[in-house]
C-alpha cells in the first residue's frame, strides 16, 4: 500500500471542523489494504486484494457532541460531513462527559511487514493443507483463510493530541469438521495472528491441537442427568467467558447503566486469587498491540485483574467522566492471562467429574452475569481421567462465581498475537445432558 499522508488530512479535517463552529474537536482515519487466500472444502480457491478507508469525525459545540463517519477523505466530503457534524452537535443535548484527550507529544510507529509475501503465504497455507490431509486424512477444511493487512491509523484532535501508526500483519484462521463414514465431529475453528511467516500455520493459535480433538469428537453423546460439576476451560473457550466478563462487569455500558456487579469493587477481591488479566498493548508479550485507544490516548499497558483483586475497569473517556471512575490506560484490549503453576495433564487428575470444554455456544449473559449454553467439542471427565467425547451437553453458571472458583490455572498458554491465554479449572458448574 502506498504511504499517504494520513496526518496531515486528519489536521485538516479538525481544522474544517472548528471552522464549521466547533468549540473542541477530533479525527481519526483508518486505512487498510488486505491480500486475502483462501482453502474452501480443503482446495485453494482464492486470492484477493480489497482495500478500505474510514474516517470518524466529532465536534463539540459546548457539552453538545455530534458525529460522523465516512469512507472518503477528499476535502470537498470532509468539509461537508465536518458541517454536518457541527450541525448533528448543535441539535443533540448536553452532557458534560463529553470531551477529547488532553494536548500529547505527537507520536509515530510502524511495526511489521509494508507489503505481502505472497509467495511464501501461498507456501505456507499449501503447507498446511499437506499437513491436514496427511495427519488428519478424514478432517476436512471447511474453509482456512490467510491474510496480510497493511493498515495505517491517524488521531489528531484540536488540543494537539496526535498519534500515527503503520502496521503489517498475517492472520490466519481455520474451521474443519471430521467425516468417519456416517459420522462427523461438530465443526471447530481457530486461528491467530503474527508479524511475519516464520513459523508454520499448524502452530498458530490451538489450530492443530483442536484439529487432533476434531477426529476423536464424530461419536458423541450426552451426559447422563445433571450434577453440579468442575469446567476446564481451553483457552479457546475462556477467550469468550472473557468477553462476556468484559461487556457485564468492566465496559462503559455496565458502569454508566449501573448495572454491574462490580461497580464499586475496584481496589477489592472479586475473583480467585490464582487469577491475574493483564491488557499489555505495547507488548512485549502481545505480538499485535496498538499505539492508542480508541479515544485518542497513548495506550499504556495496565493490569485489570491482579491476584483476583480488580484494578482497572475498562472504560473510555465519556465512561470515565460519566461515572467519576478512572478512565482506563490501554484501553482494554490486548489481554494476557498470567500463567499458573500447573500442567494440564494435572489440572484434568484433579477433577473428579466435570468437562473439558473447547468451545462454547450460547447467548450473551444476563446483568448479573449468570450464563447458559451448550460445551462444543468438550470431553466428560471422571476420576481425574478423560472418558469420551461429549455432545448436547449444557452448562449454566454466573461468570464471577466461575472465576471466583478458580483453583488452577495451566503453565501452558496459547499465543493468539492479540492475547495469551491458559486452560483453566473452576467448579460449582451445573452440567446437564438429555
Amino acid at each position: 500500500m502506498e504511504e499517504f499522508n494520513g496526518i496531515d488530512i486528519a489536521r485538516k479535517a479538525v481544522d474544517l471542523l472548528r471552522k464549521a463552529g466547533a468549540d473542541k474537536a477530533q479525527a481519526s482515519l483508518y486505512r487498510k489494504e488486505k491480500s486475502e487466500l483462501n482453502v474452501d472444502a480443503g482446495a485453494m480457491s482464492l486470492y484477493r486484494t480489497t482495500a478500505n478507508v474510514s474516517m470518524n469525525l466529532t465536534a463539540l459545540v459546548g457539552d453538545r457532541k455530534g458525529s460522523l463517519s465516512l469512507n472518503r477523505y477528499d476535502e470537498t466530503s470532509v468539509r461537508a460531513a465536518a458541517a454536518e457534524a457541527v450541525d448533528a452537535a448543535r441539535s443533540s443535548l448536553g452532557d458534560s462527559a463529553n470531551d477529547i484527550s488532553p494536548a500529547d507529544t505527537p507520536e509515530r510507529r510502524e511495526t511489521g511487514d509494508t507489503d505481502p509475501s505472497s509467495g511464501d503465504m501461498y507456501d505456507r497455507l499449501r503447507e498446511f493443507v499437506d499437513y491436514s490431509r496427511r495427519t488428519y486424512p478424514k478432517t476436512v477444511l471447511e474453509q482456512c483463510i490467510l491474510d496480510f493487512e497493511n493498515g495505517a491509523s491517524f488521531y489528531s484532535n484540536s488540543n494537539g493530541a496526535e498519534f500515527e501508526e503503520r502496521s503489517g500483519r498475517y492472520d490466519f484462521s481455520a474451521m474443519f469438521t471430521t467425516k468417519d463414514g456416517r459420522d462427523v465431529s461438530s465443526f471447530n475453528y481457530s486461528g491467530a495472528s503474527r508479524r511475519s511467516l516464520a513459523e508454520p500455520l499448524k502452530a498458530w493459535g490451538g489450530v492443530d491441537e483442536l484439529m487432533r480433538q476434531s477426529t476423536e469428537q464424530t461419536r458423541v453423546s450426552s451426559v447422563e442427568g445433571s450434577f453440579t460439576g468442575d469446567l476446564i476451560m481451553a483457552p479457546d473457550s475462556l477467550g469468550d467467558f472473557l468477553q462476556q466478563m468484559d461487556q457485564i462487569y468492566l465496559s462503559d455500558h455496565a458502569l454508566i447503566t449501573g448495572t454491574s456487579p462490580w461497580k464499586e469493587a475496584l481496589g477489592a477481591r472479586v475473583v480467585s486469587p490464582l487469577f491475574t488479566m493483564r491488557s499489555e498493548p505495547g507488548g512485549p508479550g502481545i505480538r499485535i498491540g496498538y499505539l492508542f485507544t480508541r479515544d485518542g490516548f497513548r495506550a499504556e499497558n495496565c493490569p485489570l485483574i491482579e491476584r483476583g483483586v480488580l484494578r482497572n475497569f475498562t472504560l473510555g473517556l465519556f465512561g470515565s467522566n460519566k461515572t467519576g471512575k478512572p478512565r482506563c490506560p490501554s484501553g482494554g484490549a490486548a489481554v494476557i492471562v498470567e500463567p499458573g503453576d500447573s500442567s494440564l495433564p494435572r489440572m484434568i487428575a484433579d477433577v473428579k467429574r466435570g468437562l473439558l470444554m473447547a468451545r462454547f455456544s450460547g447467548g450473551g449473559p444476563a446483568d448479573n452475569g449468570d450464563f447458559s449454553g451448550v460445551a462444543k467439542n468438550s470431553y466428560l471427565i471422571e476420576n481425574g481421567r478423560i472418558v469420551r467425547p461429549v455432545g448436547e451437553t449444557m452448562i449454566a453458571g454466573n461468570i464471577a462465581s466461575l472465576l471466583g472458583s478458580v483453583r488452577a490455572v495451566s503453565s501452558e498458554r496459547i499465543d493468539y498475537g492479540q492475547a495469551v491465554l491458559p486452560w483453566v479449572l473452576a467448579g460449582g458448574v451445573t452440567i446437564s445432558g438429555k
